[in-house]
C-alpha cells in the first residue's frame, strides 16, 4: 500500500478515536523500554523494545520517544505485530511512530511488543530514552492517551580503538577514529580497520547514508546488479532514488573497488542532494596535475570543486583518477568534508 494511504489511513483512524466515547473501564495496562545492550560501544547499534503488560485490544497505537540525541542516532522502528506502519517522524530529540492492524479483527491483548525501535551510539555516556505519550486504540475505535512510566539508560562505552592503525597510518588515524565514534566507518573484524584495502562502491554508498543522513523513499526500479536484502541495498537505492547513484546502464557494480573520480562525483552529488554544494569551480583547479586529461568527462566538475575546497590534494602521480580508493583515503576525504561543514 502507497505511503501516503497508509498515513491517511492511520491519521482517519486516530481521529475518528478521538470523536468517539472513552475505552471501556478495563485493567491499567503497564508500559516498558526494555533489552537496552550492556554499555554499547560508539557506532554500535542500541535496540530497544517497547513492552506491554495487561494490554486489552489494543487495534493501533501512536507513540512519541525522548532521546538524547547527542548521543544517539536513531535509525529505524518496526512492530511485529501484522499490519502496516507509518514512517517514523523525527523532530529534535523526539521520534513518533505509529502502527495500526487492519481489517475487522481484534487487537492485541496480555503481553506483547509492540515496537523496535533502532538507534546508533554516536557519543560516549549515559544517554536516556523514555515514552513521553502512547496513544492506543482498541478494535471499535475507541482510543485512549497515556504517559506511561517508561523509560531506560543506555550506557555507552568509548568506542575501540584499532590495532593496524600504526605509524604507516598516522596521517589518517584521526579521520578514521572520528568516523568509527560517529558510527559512519566501522572495523573489519579482531581489532581492525584495514586502512590498505579498496573501498567496495556499495560500502562508499553506505557511508554516504551514514555520514550525511540520506533519507529517500526507495527507486522501486533499483539496480539489476543489488540483490535484495544486501547490507548495502537499502542505502544504493536511497542514494538512486536522490539522483545521486546512477549507474552505468548495466548496474551499479557494488563489488567492485570505487575509483578516486568516481569517489569525488559521487561525494560531490551527495553534497548536492541535501542542499550544501561545493563552491562552483572556476575550471583552472585541475590545472596544475599533470594527469588532468585522464579525468572523464563525467567527473571533471566534480574533481575540481573537490580540490578548489581543499578536500582532495592529489597523490604523488596527480589526481590519478582511475586508481582505486582504500578504506583510510575515503575517511580522510569525509572527514575533511564534515569539518569543513562544521566549521
Amino acid at each position: 500500500m502507497p505511503r501516503k494511504l497508509i498515513i491517511g489511513f492511520l491519521a482517519c483512524l486516530l481521529l475518528c478515536a478521538q470523536s468517539l466515547a472513552p475505552a471501556r473501564a478495563a485493567a491499567v495496562p503497564v508500559f516498558a523500554l526494555t533489552d537496552a545492550p550492556a554499555a554499547p560501544a560508539v557506532g554500535r547499534e542500541v535496540k530497544l523494545a517497547l513492552q506491554g503488560k495487561q494490554l486489552a485490544d489494543v487495534y493501533a497505537f501512536d507513540v512519541t520517544l525522548s532521546y538524547d540525541a547527542g548521543r544517539l542516532r536513531f535509525k529505524e522502528a518496526s512492530s511485529a505485530i501484522a499490519g502496516m506502519s507509518t514512517d517514523p517522524i523525527l523532530t529534535d530529540g523526539q521520534v513518533r511512530f505509529a502502527h495500526t492492524k487492519i481489517g475487522k479483527t481484534a487487537g492485541v491483548g496480555g503481553s506483547a511488543t509492540l515496537a523496535t525501535l533502532t538507534f546508533v551510539a554516536i557519543g560516549k555516556g549515559e544517554a536516556q530514552v523514555s515514552v513521553k505519550e502512547l496513544k492506543t486504540v482498541d478494535s471499535e475505535l475507541n482510543m485512549t492517551t497515556l504517559h506511561p512510566v517508561a523509560k531506560t539508560t543506555v550506557h555507552i562505552g568509548a568506542a575501540g580503538a584499532f590495532s593496524d592503525l600504526g605509524a604507516k597510518w598516522s596521517w589518517a588515524a584521526d579521520a578514521i577514529n572520528y568516523l568509527s565514534s560517529k558510527g559512519i566507518v566501522g572495523g573489519t573484524g579482531n581489532g581492525k580497520y584495514e586502512p590498505a584495502l579498496p573501498v567496495k562502491r556499495g560500502d562508499l554508498m553506505l557511508m554516504l547514508v551514514r555520514a550525511f543522513g540520506l533519507k529517500a523513499q526507495a527507486d522501486k526500479g533499483g539496480f539489476a546488479d543489488v540483490p535484495q536484502g544486501k547490507y548495502y541495498a537499502e542505502a544504493i537505492a536511497a542514494a538512486k532514488a536522490l539522483g545521486i547513484a546512477t549507474g552505468d546502464g548495466a548496474g551499479f557494480k557494488p563489488e567492485a573497488a570505487v575509483s578516486r573520480q568516481d569517489l569525488m562525483a559521487l561525494i560531490d552529488r551527495t553534497l548536492q542532494a541535501i542542499g550544501k554544494p561545493l563552491p562552483k569551480p572556476a575550471g583552472t583547479e585541475l590545472d596544475g596535475f599533470a594527469d588532468k586529461a585522464e579525468v572523464a568527462d563525467y567527473a571533471k566538475l566534480s574533481v575540481a570543486a573537490l580540490v578548489k575546497a581543499g578536500i582532495v590534494k592529489g597523490g604523488t602521480g596527480g589526481i590519478e583518477p582511475s586508481k582505486s580508493t582504500n578504506r583510510a583515503e575515503t575517511a580522510v576525504i569525509l572527514y575533511r568534508i564534515l569539518m569543513q561543514q562544521q566549521a
